[in-house]
């Protein structure tokens, strides 16, 4: 979807709001209101059918229906089909208030059946309809009226063969990224649900048990025991109701485990160094890991003008040796070129250069790039994407913001023994405060080519002492 598009849909989504809510269900201002974003395929907006259960409701419980007017809720939640019927939404409410006078919450349903996990990221159309664009549009809507608290995830069905689940993993990973980003909620909890085992195949439920592992503030709830209702596809209305109620278990224990990992949660530096200068090799790598600190090596094969400076570089098997070491090798172009001036074709046979020396000497593709000379555009950044980078680095000399600055353009310090640019990495480095993140980059230790561009083993040292003894969480650029 391009700007104007996404600007015209959330136009038209804030429109609707704005006309409907003078109609719907007023919102009791006596008492906040925690939201919830319910999103997926069909097990989510729910195929179980209507019965006298459906018929208890409760002033304290609404929804945002298909017009954005908040209504006291009631099943169907959603409204993506005529069919639609009871899902684990309105349990999940129900069992999130028990015991609690005090709150009301509100669902916002925008769970589409049939969906795919590959509509569900920005711009990505679902047949006349927009599913992730029209959830972030939906889900700002009700930030207006309460504070949003969590995420329901249910899908999988559509995804749930050999072929398709080879990438659900990754896919899994950037939505919750993406809803966190465009949020403005980077410690969101994220519920995830696994999809009924009643299901013919099952390839998703072990992929999506991987999330709390390797994603922060995320769960998972089972579907042991649950029943379908008679098509080994959708949760019968009991099994629905049950799983709104693990929801809602789950979701409860991940929220207090947020709230005090965030209170708790440390700054995070990244050292980067540039250039595979032979420093590198012979004064950083030991001195780091002196320290227990991670890093991320960017190398190219830096043009020489002469014979003798080669020797100023590392080569491909003292490259070979960080890796070994355990730090991450990252690509910074095969000889340092400003890719901004390069074509599209240059830019990329520059990055598979250092991906293919990489395979010869068996270090893992990179995953993280820095810009040389911190130059970049959208066609090197749209590139880097395609070959599969997560981050890539430029300058800018600022803290790394998790929902403003975008992934492949991840600002940083540079580090030079010159009093103005060490004194200005230094004190960024002295204020950081907690969940803040900050990027620094290195070239030489020292830099015996580019003296303007050196740190003595000195000043190095003292960057290490300031994060030591503020007790910094020191990671790679892949890992941030």
């Amino acid at each position: 979807m391009n700007i104007k598009l996404k600007k015209a849909l959330e136009l038209a989504v804030c429109l609707l709001f704005s006309l409907g809510t003078s109609y719907g269900q007023k919102v009791d201002s006596n008492k906040p209101m925690e939201v919830y974003l319910l999103i997926g395929q069909s097990n989510m907006a729910g195929r179980g059918a209507i019965d006298a259960e459906s018929e208890k409701t409760s002033e304290d419980i609404s929804m945002l229906d298909k017009s954005n007017n908040w209504l006291i809720a009631k099943d169907p939640l959603h409204f993506d089909k005529s069919y639609a019927g009871v899902g684990p939404g309105l349990s999940f409410a129900k069992t999130m208030l028990e015991g609690q006078k005090k709150k009301k919450i509100g669902l916002i349903p925008c769970a589409w059946g049939g969906s795919p996990i590959k509509v569900w990221s920005p711009g990505a159309k679902y047949f006349n309809n927009f599913p992730y664009d029209e959830a972030i549009a939906r889900a700002k809507i009700a930030m207006q009226k309460g504070e949003l608290k969590g995420i329901l995830w249910h899908q999988g069905e559509s995804d749930n063969d050999a072929e398709k689940s080879k990438i659900y993993f990754e896919k899994l990973k950037e939505l919750v990224a993406n809803l966190r980003r465009d949020l403005n909620a980077p410690n969101l909890p994220f519920v995830a649900g696994e999809i009924g085992r009643f299901n013919k195949e099952d390839y998703i439920n072990t992929i999506v048990n991987r999330l709390p592992e390797q994603v922060e503030h995320t769960a998972v709830v089972s579907s042991e025991g649950l029943v379908d209702k008679g098509d080994h596809l959708h949760f019968d209305s009991a099994s629905a109701r049950e799983l709104g109620k693990r929801y809602a278990k789950a979701m409860d224990k991940l929220s207090k485990e947020t709230s005090i990992k965030v209170s708790k949660k440390k700054a995070k530096v990244v050292l980067t160094f540039d250039d595979a200068e032979i420093s590198h090799y012979t004064n950083v790598a030991d001195l780091l890991k002196e320290f227990g600190f991670d890093a991320t090596f960017f190398v190219c094969e830096f043009p020489s003008r002469n014979p003798d400076e080669k020797k100023e570089y590392m080569n491909w098997n003292q490259i070979q040796e960080l890796h070994k070491k355990g730090f991450e090798i990252g690509n910074h172009t095969g000889h340092h070129k400003n890719v901004t001036k390069l074509s599209p074709e240059e830019i990329d046979k520059e990055i598979a250069f250092i991906e293919e020396k990489c395979a010869e000497f068996k270090i893992p593709k990179p995953i993280s790039f820095a810009y040389p000379g911190n130059r970049y555009d959208t066609v090197s950044q749209s590139i880097l994407k395609k070959r599969g980078y997560k981050y890539a680095r430029v300058g800018g000399s600022k803290l790394y913001n998790s929902t403003t600055d975008s992934l492949l353009a991840i600002p940083s310090y540079t580090i030079i023994s010159s009093d103005k640019h060490f004194e200005g990495a230094t004190k960024a480095l002295n204020n950081l405060k907690q969940d803040e993140v900050i990027v620094l980059t290195f070239h030489g230790v020292p830099d015996l080519i580019h003296p303007d561009y050196s740190t003595t083993v000195e000043n190095l040292k003292e960057i290490l002492e300031i994060i030591k003894k503020n007790k910094f969480k020191v990671v790679s650029m892949s890992n941030l």
